[in-house]
């Protein structure tokens, strides 16, 4: 049985040239603004469970959750909205 071996990508770097690589990754992200939300208890509840399941912060579990709904939404075909006018005709 062949084990897994990982295998640090930063590991020939030093201290200094990481920093400095860290420093450069995270000038490039966008900016944030906070957000309040309310939910359902029971909703948070599920979320931050299913967040350990997977490893990671609730909140930023949350935001890779909303970043993977908007993406599907994107993606669907968009539906021609009908003109106020309109009327619909049974077939």
């Amino acid at each position: 049985m062949n084990a897994f071996r990982w295998s640090d990508p930063y590991d020939d770097m030093t201290d200094e040239e990481l920093d400095e690589y860290a420093a450069r990754s995270f000038a490039k992200r966008t900016g944030t603004v906070a957000v309040s939300l309310r939910i359902a208890p029971e909703q948070l509840a599920r979320l931050k469970r299913e967040a350990a399941r997977a490893g990671v912060p609730y909140q930023t579990f949350m935001k890779g959750m909303l970043e993977a709904g908007l993406s599907r939404l994107e993606r669907r075909p968009t539906l021609r909205k009908r003109s106020r006018g309109s009327v619909s005709r049974a077939r």
